[in-house]
């Protein structure tokens, strides 16, 4: 057993061809060589060649045969699905909310999740998160009803800023604090004996939406995803981008400043300055500013407090997208101020990157129409014309799914590169 060679991310040309033949033979379910020529543009012997290799190694069958359109009937192919199955786990967001959960899901080589878990996430230490995740890993298999020896490999999604070369990554910006996760890893690798990858979580995102989800972002080749505002994960030409120490996709700034040069420092201490280097938190800073305002204007917001049981500190991001829902004005107001605010941020990406997808997800994708309107607007506003008409900003098509359904996507086609 060995773990998945996170090398330089660069593929190989054996790699990106295994990809190209596995990959479209998933994609289409069924599939003749000549059809894989055609979209790996790879000549026919080529094709064949790697594809005798994939049926010895019985990660693809025949199937049959196809339609004649002349000549010789051509056979079909398909994935094997129960040559093996991934299982992926996601951490879960780093702000705990009423809705954050951790997890996981097993996959086959397919790309089918054919099982799912949650486990509410508590403030817990790292070490008990791993015990957690742990227990949801063994919840999963029993759902599953498959043997532990068809999991061919674990993917992990985790926030901050990942160091891979010690086992670290280093959260949060604001109240910073740096673990190992190396014994999670370690517990993972022992208990089921296969190779074991964590990545950051919006770099799975990204990877998720690309490989399992559904429009635009399946045939994007570059394609930028938001977790809320705090990273992104980048596809670039077809391929992970991860930055040359493995750590690309932050959003904000380390601060420069702590204490009480920190509260001097208008920019980084207020979010009524606007600075977008700052992150305002995995619900855009939404439910404090609502919370605030109410205080500060008695008899506004009713239907809003009404929906929070008459606390204004039981407001959160939900209670802010229902009343929204329901016409109140203060949290209509918040919404299409946070989007005016993602909006510019996302102004900034799409000119240095120039995508054709930008997908926001997170749980911020829950905002609906009016967020997006306003996120929309703002990208107009602050982004060049060239790159604008050509982008698409989405939310994300698997929800809380998406680092989770990334983590064992990415186990896979390690897999698929690795044949």
């Amino acid at each position: 057993m060995r773990d998945f060679v996170v090398k330089e991310e660069r593929l190989s040309e054996k790699e990106r061809r295994n990809l190209g033949i596995l990959d479209s033979i998933r994609r289409k379910g069924e599939i003749s060589r000549a059809d894989i020529s055609k979209i790996t543009d790879l000549n026919i012997v080529t094709v064949s060649n790697y594809v005798a290799k994939y049926i010895k190694d019985k990660i693809i069958l025949e199937t049959g045969l196809d339609i004649s359109t002349g000549g010789r009937r051509p056979e079909l192919l398909k994935i094997n699905k129960e040559y093996g199955y991934s299982l992926g786990i996601d951490l879960g967001a780093p702000q705990i909310t009423s809705d954050s959960n951790i997890v996981g899901v097993i996959m086959d080589l397919s790309g089918r999740v054919i099982a799912k878990e949650t486990l509410k996430k508590e403030k817990y230490s790292f070490d008990k998160l791993s015990s957690k995740v742990l227990e949801l890993s063994d919840i999963l298999v029993q759902k599953s009803g498959i043997d532990t020896s068809k999991i061919r490999g674990i993917g992990v999604g985790i926030w901050g800023v990942l160091d891979r070369y010690r086992g670290m990554v280093r959260y949060a910006v604001e109240e910073e604090q740096i673990v190992s996760y190396t014994n999670l890893v370690d517990q993972l690798r022992d208990k089921f004996n296969v190779p074991v990858v964590i990545e950051h979580d919006a770099t799975l995102a990204a990877f998720g939406e690309k490989w399992s989800g559904i429009g635009a972002s399946t045939s994007a080749e570059n394609l930028v995803f938001l977790c809320a505002d705090s990273s992104c994960g980048l596809i670039i030409r077809d391929e992970i981008y991860f930055g040359a120490s493995k750590s690309a996709g932050e959003l904000n700034i380390n601060p420069p400043l702590s204490g009480e040069e920190a509260d001097k420092d208008k920019c980084w201490s207020s979010y009524e300055y606007g600075c977008i280097m700052r992150s305002r938190g995995i619900d855009l800073g939404i439910a404090d500013k609502v919370k605030q305002y109410i205080k500060e204007h008695p008899g506004e917001g009713d239907k809003l407090l009404e929906i929070a049981g008459g606390n204004p500190e039981d407001i959160d991001l939900k209670a802010v997208i229902e009343g929204a829902d329901k016409d109140d004005k203060v949290s209509k107001k918040a919404l299409e101020e946070a989007g005016n605010y993602l909006g510019a941020k996302i102004a900034f990406l799409i000119n240095l990157f120039n995508p054709e997808v930008v997908v926001i997800g997170r749980g911020i994708e829950k905002t609906g129409n009016l967020f997006f309107s306003a996120v929309r607007k703002s990208v107009r506003k602050w982004a060049y014309e060239e790159s604008v008409k050509v982008v698409k900003i989405l939310p994300s098509s698997l929800g809380e799914d998406v680092v989770a359904t990334g983590a064992a996507a990415f186990v896979i086609q390690n897999i698929f590169a690795q044949v």
